[in-house]
């Protein structure tokens, strides 16, 4: 039996997929979480979502919003579920289910899971870049997983941008994630149009109406992000850049010009090797199961 639980924990729910070892998809199940939270409502709800699937499971992968501790399996805290604190969650799912369970942050396994099921799985190493409601990073060379210290490293999103810039989720100012997410585009356009916009989709149906606050958002946040990644890219040295997440789904109002702004910045013998695109669309959960497979293969 090569099958594994993946567990992807997000502000508004808790979904965890059963997978074979091929990636595919066996089983699912899915609960919301509640808008007041505290761990042990919390720790009770993810339980339950996760116990019809074990029986047929070899272990448990959890990918969830840091900070963390991933060797002791501990969400440290949470800025998008601010009722969570020094959350024990590996040693809880091991004793309730006397499975091995693994736990990072969900950027990384995303990063893993592309990786592993990706487009770009047969390189040799991905720089993947998550844009949805935050901005997260992961980086993975030949098949493992670079988490840093206690799992919190490639937080590219919380890179600077612009000192004394906008303040983040994060209570620092001028974060790349201030200027290029759902949470940046929506703050910058209520600040600048004194409007309040629903979604990220509202927002990039003003960019293709051609909306001029909207534009120049988008326009100063692409370019905000690109040298956050020029940046990486110096750092890391890596085969790929891979964006996944939300946001990709507006693609074509960005990339081109996202592409253009990397490739014309970097060192020119990196740009000689480097690929850039969008990565396929794998679930959280499947990048959670990832963490699982990956370990086994150690």
């Amino acid at each position: 039996m090569r099958n594994a639980i993946g567990v992807d924990i997000g502000g508004g729910s808790i979904r965890a997929s059963l997978f074979a070892e091929s990636g595919k998809e066996l089983d699912s199940t899915l609960s919301p979480t509640p808008e007041h939270l505290d761990n042990e409502s919390f720790l009770k709800i993810l339980k339950e979502t996760i116990c019809p699937l074990t029986k047929d499971a070899m272990g448990i992968g959890v990918g969830s919003p840091g900070p963390l501790d991933n060797e002791r399996g501990i969400m440290i805290a949470s800025a998008n579920m601010q009722g969570l604190k020094n959350l024990p969650i590996k040693d809880e799912l091991k004793k309730e289910f006397s499975l091995p369970v693994w736990y990072e942050n969900d950027a990384n396994c995303a990063a893993l899971g592309e990786a592993y099921f990706g487009f770009y799985k047969d390189t040799k190493s991905q720089l993947i870049i998550t844009l949805g409601t935050g901005v997260g990073g992961g980086f993975v060379d030949r098949g493992i997983l670079y988490s840093g210290y206690l799992g919190n490293g490639i937080e590219i999103g919380h890179t600077t941008s612009v000192i004394g810039g906008a303040l983040c989720g994060c209570g620092v100012h001028g974060c790349v994630e201030s200027y290029f997410s759902t949470r940046g585009f929506l703050g910058r356009y209520a600040e600048k149009a004194n409007k309040d916009l629903d979604n990220a989709e509202t927002f990039f149906q003003l960019v293709k109406e051609k909306d001029p606050i909207a534009t120049e958002i988008l326009s100063f946040g692409t370019l905000a992000l690109a040298h956050a990644i020029r940046n990486a890219v110096h750092l890391l040295n890596p085969e790929v850049v891979v964006f996944v997440g939300g946001i990709t789904k507006s693609y074509d109002l960005f990339g081109k010009n996202l592409e253009s702004e990397i490739r014309s910045t970097i060192f020119p013998v990196l740009n000689d090797m480097l690929k850039i695109g969008v990565g396929g669309s794998l679930s959280g959960a499947l990048g959670a199961a990832s963490l699982v497979f990956s370990k086994e293969k150690l």
